[in-house]
């Protein structure tokens, strides 16, 4: 996805969007809880969807960056602030096709 972004100087500037999906273990127990707080982030943190999962992760979150600066704030100041985390995985893509 592509956005164009305005610089101090009045000119355009071709900005990429790109998606990183975050896989997150949690405590016995915890899943709903762990879930919630995290959909309770979505107006402080560019969110595009979070998932209840069967299998060897039990969350899956959607964050939607422009900048490094993005992902790195959710994950070290949103997500580690979540008692009941035990474990994430960072996938970034840097390609996305969407079909609806």
């Amino acid at each position: 996805m592509e956005r164009f972004i305005h610089n101090t100087l009045g000119l355009f500037l071709h900005q990429e969007e790109h998606v990183a999906y975050i896989l997150i273990s949690v405590e016995s127990g915890k899943d709903l809880d762990v879930f919630n707080r995290i959909r309770g982030l979505q107006h402080e943190y560019p969110l595009g969807e979070i998932a209840m999962l069967y299998g060897d992760y039990d969350l899956i979150v959607k964050v939607r960056i422009t900048k490094t600066d993005d992902l790195e704030n959710f994950v070290f100041k949103g997500l580690r602030s979540i008692s009941g985390i035990t474990e994430t995985k960072t996938l970034i893509a840097p390609r996305l096709l969407e079909f609806k």
